[in-house]
């Protein structure tokens, strides 16, 4: 049975997100590359979802989100009207898509021009899973974060830079719910402990994505 890999966005509800490069191409080849993704995503998305875990590698990227209780309505005040559509219209699922398009577009435009390169540059539709079952939401969490040693970037998921892993102990200010997070896990001692311990894929593998 294929997994479903496109569920439908609802406010209040928590998912998986995942993308990669097309034809698994590089889609970050710099510090910049990597900085300048997380301003279009703030550009675009962040305003109607709260982000709990993140990483962000060479050929692709995970997230961990939870789309805003009141996405549709601050949507309404930023965009009250899109091809002639009249907001009632809409629907979360509806304008998550299209802020994703509009977020890869921007990102490929910007990397395309200064890699000589023309063309798509992400997979035509970028993949999510609804995790609805919040057992698995500290193992998501811990999948996320050690997806860098288990593609082989680095030995240690502790040093790479590009996930939200530090993020949530660290005590400087943050957009990942940092707060929420450790809660669920208990503490950051209990946070790190859990992280060192093996991934059981065979628990989480409904909501996993690669």
């Amino acid at each position: 049975m294929l997994k479903k890999y496109h569920d439908t966005f609802y406010e209040g509800n928590f998912y998986h997100i995942f993308n990669r490069g097309i034809n698994n191409e590089t889609i970050f080849k710099t510090d910049r590359n990597y900085h300048f993704f997380f301003q279009r995503w703030h550009k675009y998305v962040a305003t109607f979802l709260d982000v709990y875990a993140y990483c962000l590698m060479p050929d692709h990227f995970h997230f961990f989100v939870k789309v805003k209780e009141n996405a549709l309505v601050t949507y309404s005040f930023t965009k009250p009207q899109r091809f002639g559509k009249a907001i009632h219209e809409e629907n979360i699922n509806t304008i998550l898509e299209y802020q994703f398009m509009l977020l890869f577009r921007s990102y490929a435009h910007a990397f395309n021009k200064e890699n000589n390169r023309t063309g798509s540059l992400f997979q035509k539709s970028f993949k999510r899973i609804r995790v609805d079952n919040n057992r698995y939401f500290l193992a998501v969490i811990q999948y996320i974060h050690n997806n860098p040693i288990h593609h082989h970037y680095t030995n240690s998921f502790e040093k790479w830079q590009y996930s939200s892993y530090n993020a949530i102990l660290s005590t400087q200010p943050t957009q990942i719910k940092r707060a929420e997070i450790l809660e669920w896990f208990g503490s950051k001692d209990e946070f790190i402990e859990f992280h060192l311990e093996n991934i059981k894929y065979e628990k989480i593998k409904q909501y996993v994505i690669e």
